[in-house]
Parts: C-alpha cells; sequence; structure tokens
C-alpha cells in the first residue's frame, strides 16, 4: 500500500473555531474519551482477572519487570509523535522519523536482550529471564507506533486513532484472559500487551500506509533529537514521579499501606487519562491550528484566543469528573475492590483533589511546543517531581493519609507554576480564563453540595452500593448541568475568546 503522506484539508475549510467545525472538535474529543475509556475497562478486567490467578509474588514479579520495561519504552519512544503533532513541516519528514523510530526501537530491544541475559543469567530462574526477554519485543512497536499516532492526530483523524486503539486494546485482552485461562500465568499478560502494540502498529499502516524508512539528514536527526531531548527528559522524570509514592509509602510504612496506595493511585489515574488524553490530544490540534492563523485581524494573538476558550471548556469536564469521584468513592472502592479496601476510599478522595489542582498541566506540553518553547518543559517538570517526591518523603512517615495530603500541596504548586509558565512562556490570558471558568466553578460547587446533603438517604433506605452510586451520579449530573446551562444562558459566558 502506498504512504499517504499529504495532510488531508478537506476537514480545515469548514467555518468554525479556529478553522475546525464544531463537530469535528468535540466529535475527535468523543472518540478519543471512548477510546480511553475502553482501554481502561480493558485493563481493569485483565488485572482482575490476573488477580484471581497470580500469587501476589508472581503479580509483584511481573509489576517489577514491566516498570523496567516502560522506562525502556518511554525512552525509546523519544518526542517522534510530538514532533510530526507541533508543525506542518513535521509530516515532510515522515520517512526519516520512521527511520529514527525504528533505529531507536532496534537499540532498546538489543539493549533489553543484554540486561536480561546478564541480569537473569546472575540473579532470576530461567522462566524470568525468558520473561525479561519477551518483554523486550515491545520497544520496535512501540516506537515505530508513535509515528503512525502522531501522523493520525496532525492530521485530525483521531476517530480512526480511537479505533485502531480499541480493535488494539480489545485484541490484548483477548489473548490475556485466554492465556490466563490457558495457565499461562505472567507470560499471558505480556503477550496480551505485545498483541495490543503489534496491531496498533498494523492499525497505523493500514490506515496511513506503510511510511517506507529513509536514512535522515543530518540536519533533519539533529533537529528531531534535540527537540526529542527534552520530551523524553521530562518523561523520565513524570516516570519517576509516578512511581515514588508506592515506593516511598512501601518503604516507610509497610507493604499493605503501599497497596492501598497504589490501588487509589490506580483508580484515580483512570479517571485522569480518560479527561487527559483526549484534553492534550485536542491541545495539541487547537494549538497547532492557532499557531497557523494570522493575528492581524485579532484583538488577541490566536494561540491565547484559543486557550481563553479551550482551558475553560477543559475545566468544564474535569471539574465535575473530579467532584463526583470525591463524592462516589466509598460506594466505587465497595463495588470495584470489596470491603477490605475500604481505606483506599478516603486515599482516593484526596488525590481527586490533587487532579482537580493540576488540570491545566494537561495542556502545558502541546502549547509550549507550538510557542517554540519545548527546552521549558524540563525545568517546569523537574520543579514539580521535586515537589511531589520531597512532600511524600516528608509527610509519609506520618501516615497514609498524610502521605496524600501532601500530594495535594505538591499538586497547588504545580498547578500555579503551570498557570506562570503557560502566562510568561505560551502567552496566554489566565486573568481571562479564570474569568471564563468562574460559573462552572460555580456548578460545581452547588453539585458538590447537593449530592452531599442528600448522601444519608441512599444509606438510610438500605440502598446496595451500586444503586446509591447510580443515584449520586444521576442527581450530581442534573445539578451541575442545569446549573451551567442556566449560567450560560443568563450570563452568555464564554461566547468569546476575546
Amino acid at each position: 500500500m502506498k504512504p499517504d503522506h499529504k495532510p488531508r484539508q478537506d476537514d480545515t475549510q469548514v467555518s468554525g473555531f479556529l478553522g475546525l467545525s464544531v463537530s469535528t472538535i468535540l466529535g475527535g474529543g468523543v472518540w478519543v474519551m471512548v477510546a480511553r475509556l475502553f482501554s481502561q475497562v480493558a485493563q481493569l478486567v485483565a488485572f482482575v482477572a490476573a488477580a484471581r490467578v497470580l500469587s501476589p509474588a508472581e503479580f509483584g514479579f511481573f509489576a517489577f519487570v514491566s516498570a523496567i520495561a516502560f522506562l525502556f519504552v518511554v525512552v525509546s519512544e523519544g518526542g517522534w509523535a510530538e514532533y510530526i503533532m507541533r508543525a506542518d513541516h513535521g509530516e515532510e519528514h515522515l520517512p526519516q522519523l520512521a527511520s529514527i523510530a525504528l533505529v531507536s526501537g532496534c537499540c532498546f530491544t538489543l539493549m533489553g536482550f543484554l540486561v536480561s541475559l546478564l541480569i537473569g543469567g546472575l540473579w532470576f530462574s530461567a522462566w524470568q529471564t525468558w520473561l525479561f526477554l519477551l518483554f523486550s519485543l515491545w520497544f520496535i512497536p512501540a516506537a515505530l507506533n508513535t509515528v503512525y499516532d502522531g501522523t493520525l492526530v496532525h492530521r485530525n483523524r483521531l476517530n480512526r486513532q480511537a479505533v485502531i486503539r480499541i480493535v488494539a486494546e480489545a485484541a490484548g485482552l483477548a489473548v490475556t484472559l485466554f492465556g490466563l485461562w490457558a495457565g499461562w500465568n505472567i507470560v499471558a499478560l505480556v503477550l496480551g500487551r505485545l498483541v495490543t502494540n503489534f496491531l496498533a502498529v498494523a492499525g497505523g499502516v493500514l490506515v496511513l500506509g506503510w511510511i517506507v524508512p529513509a536514512w535522515p539528514d543530518r540536519s533533519v536527526l539533529g533537529e528531531v533529537l534535540h527537540f526529542a531531548r527534552y520530551i523524553v527528559s521530562v518523561r523520565i522524570i513524570v516516570f519517576g514521579r509516578s512511581y515514588s509514592g508506592t515506593l516511598a509509602v512501601g518503604g516507610l510504612l509497610g507493604l499493605a499501606d503501599a497497596g492501598y496506595y497504589r490501588a487509589a493511585e490506580r483508580i484515580v489515574a483512570a479517571f485522569s487519562e480518560l479527561v487527559g488524553e483526549p484534553a492534550r490530544m485536542l491541545a495539541w490540534v487547537i494549538f497547532r491550528r492557532a499557531g497557523g492563523q494570522s493575528a492581524d485581524d485579532q484583538t488577541a494573538d490566536p494561540i491565547s484566543r484559543a486557550g481563553n476558550l479551550f482551558l475553560p471548556a477543559l475545566f468544564a469536564v474535569a471539574a465535575p469528573v473530579y467532584v463526583g469521584l470525591i463524592l462516589v468513592a466509598p460506594n466505587l472502592v465497595d463495588i470495584a475492590l470489596g470491603a477490605t479496601w475500604a481505606p483506599v476510599a478516603l486515599v482516593v478522595k484526596i488525590l481527586a483533589v490533587r487532579q482537580l489542582l493540576s488540570f491545566q498541566g494537561y495542556v502545558t506540553e502541546p502549547l509550549l511546543s507550538v510557542r517554540g518553547e519545548v527546552r521549558r518543559l524540563w525545568p517546569l517538570s523537574l520543579m514539580i517531581s521535586i515537589a511531589s517526591i520531597g512532600m511524600m518523603v516528608v509527610l509519609a512517615p506520618f501516615g497514609l493519609v498524610y502521605a496524600a495530603i501532601g500530594q495535594c500541596v505538591a499538586a497547588g504548586f504545580a498547578g500555579v507554576l503551570a498557570i506562570w509558565f503557560q502566562s510568561r512562556y505560551g502567552k496566554l490570558d489566565w486573568p481571562r480564563i479564570t474569568a471564563n471558568s468562574g460559573l462552572i466553578a460555580l456548578a460545581a460547587a452547588v453539585m458538590f453540595v447537593g449530592v452531599s446533603s442528600l448522601a444519608h438517604w441512599p444509606a438510610e433506605t438500605h440502598m446496595p452500593p451500586y444503586s446509591q452510586m447510580a443515584m449520586q451520579v444521576l442527581v450530581g449530573a442534573t445539578i451541575y448541568l442545569a446549573v451551567l446551562y442556566a449560567s450560560w444562558k443568563w450570563t452568555g459566558w464564554l461566547k468569546s475568546g476575546h
């Protein structure tokens, strides 16, 4: 199949926000959100199935090896997708980017083989060494998939990208469940992940055609690596921050508390990815389109105008999700994990507050990349990581709840820092964004008070937890949407980005 290297133009001529129709923006976001939701459900099903089959030691070993493998994946993926998404000239170098991605994946695969044989021969049994080797096959498709993923986003084919992800995740889940049923144990989890990645690449090839690799010019290679080093360094920092909580709690409080904290993080992360992934993808599309427009006839430059609209819209989605999670946490934990995991509920509530305090960070990477300030991401992520890890180390000895509260403090600092970077280097108008977000905060507050005031009624009627949670969601959604709609009709807020 001949590769399609030219971006489509038919969806860019429709009048609307920044040249994109409302249906394009909302439709793409919905598709990405559906794909993310399906991915979260698939991972949850695989986790529950694995927990019923594997022993704690086996599952712990899998988590340890997969963490190492994921670090390799983070580095091997580089910033190839982001390089394509940030500007139009990224697509001009697709064959060269495909070559860079393949070389990167092959190098880390070879490194994985060497590490597996060296460490496995010294400390692990034969089957554990083979597991290391099997994980190493992850790196090539993961690296190559970033090229296809970035191209799909750059061409606004978010619906096709979402379909590819759903099909790949479904196939991976099927392999995992079959493997666990057949007695493959940990190998079933690894094979499921490999199938997901290989099918994701196959889907990209089916939609875009095979991008024939071409050896990169020295200038292109230098530009790509210069751009990628900031992306990779940021993601390594984020990788370290993501695992600091579990490590600190486990080392200072014990494995039981570490399990509680990890379970709470996993629940909150599911909601965070459901909001954050569509936000990040849409931010790339919207800010890149804004960056390509002229500001001659605008009172504000197009990127600032886009931010004035997009950030309040993002807050309108994030606020009810995280406030709702605070409200339903006890019932959600009881339904998903059982009564034994009840202490997790309070930690989930606190960590949901953490996510709400730092929601604006979802758009920092695409915004600064489009502005040509990608080098600012590294110091920003480093400062946020130092704050997060520092608060964890200081407060974890006092207990699980204090550790979670410390993360809220760190998130507040991260949110303020993100706003400063977005204002100074991204040139967003945060006073205007804050003004556009005021009534959204009011609607979320009314939702919280309304649902909280009715919290005792389902319990007093002895409704089962799933019925209680359904009631909370229904009442909360009704209150939030009603207040938001009434506010919009009354004030006409968010009609312009100026």
